[in-house]
């Protein structure tokens, strides 16, 4: 079965498309039955020949999704076109400001307010030498071998 697909061409950060005809089972990069023309993304310019691409389709092919669009976008005209691109640029997402805080010298206190030093020692358990000794001695010992 033959598909209509693009072929990325270019170098690093200037790439652009061919529209081929090939097998849809073959590498993008191996051998093309036909050459419909090529695409631009970063000029948003394009050249199909409109009768080639009549007859592969009339013939079977089946152009891909990303090629029928392209497609679409070209119309009726075998001559260089351009289409709008987008009118607003793409949402980034926002960066996370940094929570840490400031670098405190070693040995030095981190300041606290009393309020927050009141909370922290209402939330942490005393553990005085009674508790600590009554936790070792809780350990389950070894049961005897019966023999």
């Amino acid at each position: 079965m033959l598909a209509i697909k693009l072929k990325l061409i270019g170098k690093k950060g200037q790439h652009s498309f061919r529209m081929i005809v090939q097998e849809k089972r073959t590498k993008l990069q191996g051998e093309a039955v036909d050459d419909l023309g090529w695409f631009n993304p970063h000029s948003n310019q394009m050249k199909l020949n409109q009768e080639k691409l009549k007859y592969w389709i009339g013939n079977g092919a089946q152009p891909t999704e990303n090629a029928q669009k392209i497609i679409a976008k070209a119309g009726d005209d075998s001559e260089v076109r351009s289409f709008e691109s987008r009118k607003s640029p793409k949402r980034r997402k926002k960066d996370k400001k940094d929570i840490t805080p400031p670098a405190v010298p070693v040995g030095a206190e981190m300041p606290q307010s009393a309020e927050t030093a009141e909370k922290i020692s209402e939330q942490v358990p005393e553990v005085t030498e009674e508790k600590s000794s009554e936790a070792v001695n809780d350990v389950p010992k070894e049961k005897e071998k019966v023999e």
